[in-house]
């Protein structure tokens, strides 16, 4: 009764302390962990946390700690003093691939990490280049079916999302294929304007590419077709079960206060929904989402369960 006494006064004491720390949260400025370097999707984050600072009225520093495919970032966050005033951008490579295919993982992202709000999401399209001769993904899939492992597919990395979009399309195609890995979607446009890979999975930037005829684009893996090319159809249109996105989203450690991440998750939520930032993710061929909390962490459960049942077959790993 004694030890039963003890822990109801624990747990009193402790969301009480939770509830006045949020009454005054934030009175200081918030620390943001950033596991990539600048750049395009850096842009993304820093937009919206400038909203969202505003709600707040504190200002979000960022830092960007890259490297090991965003776990060292990742990493830092998971390890952040749990009072709200470390927030981290986070995407599948750090809390989904990262964290199931490479080794020694020094963090448990449904333990460790606490999810409040996913802000972006942004579909492939499967590129060719002209001289390849397929004008459609079903002309792509009967000579990949027809020639086993003649067909060369590029991503932008061992482990990344470009990559692990493209193998699970290759494994729902019955395919198989030769990964040709590079380092970003620069040089492996490059080479697959060139010839040198027979498709690739590339960013809705790749569009400019397209209406250039340096590229045909074969399909898209979202649930519906994409706006600026409406006569490309989905990947699902075509008989082969795969949607696949890239996704962007911020998380806490595990352990912030409810009251300080549901303030957290109004303001990002608020600030995916202003005007500019919509406009700017439609813009850059995203879609702006909101998706939060116990909802945001179910779909990482559920892309990390995927991700382990297709392994068994693939067999990846990372360095």
């Amino acid at each position: 009764m004694r030890t039963l006494i003890q822990k109801i006064i624990v747990l009193v004491v402790g969301l009480w302390a939770g509830l006045a720390s949020a009454q005054t949260y934030p009175d200081k400025p918030i620390n943001v962990i950033v596991p990539f370097p600048p750049g395009i999707v850096d842009g993304y984050a820093r937009l919206v946390a400038t909203k969202a600072s505003a709600i707040l009225g504190q200002p979000m520093v960022f830092r960007n700690q890259a490297g090991a495919g965003q776990r060292i970032g990742t990493d830092a966050l998971a390890k952040a003093p749990k009072d709200g005033y470390t927030i981290g951008v986070i995407t599948n490579a750090g809390v989904v691939s990262g964290a199931i295919l490479a080794a020694n993982v020094p963090y448990d992202p449904l333990k460790d990490l606490a999810y409040l709000t996913q802000i972006f999401e942004s579909h492939y399209l499967v590129n060719t280049h002209p001289a390849s001769g397929y004008k459609t993904l079903r002309e792509l899939v009967d000579a990949g079916r027809a020639t086993p492992g003649k067909l060369k597919f590029g991503s932008t990395g061992m482990g990344t999302g470009f990559h692990l979009a493209t193998e699970q399309f290759v494994f729902a195609a019955g395919l198989k294929a030769l990964h040709v890995p590079y380092r970003g979607e620069s040089p492996l446009i490059t080479d697959l304007i060139g010839g040198q890979v027979d498709f690739a999975f590339s960013s809705t930037a790749s569009r400019q590419m397209i209406e250039q005829g340096k590229l045909v684009a074969l399909a898209y893996t979202g649930e519906k077709r994409m706006a600026g090319l409406p006569n490309v159809p989905t990947v699902k249109e075509l008989g082969i079960p795969h949607v696949s996105s890239g996704w962007l989203g911020f998380a806490v450690p595990a352990g912030v206060p409810a009251a300080v991440r549901d303030k957290l998750i109004a303001a990002l939520t608020a600030a995916v929904n202003d005007p500019e930032v919509v406009a700017n993710f439609t813009k850059g061929g995203g879609e702006p989402r909101n998706l939060s909390g116990d909802a945001f962490a179910a779909r990482v459960k559920r892309e990390i369960d995927e991700l382990r049942e297709l392994n068994r077959s693939l067999k990846l790993t990372l360095e």
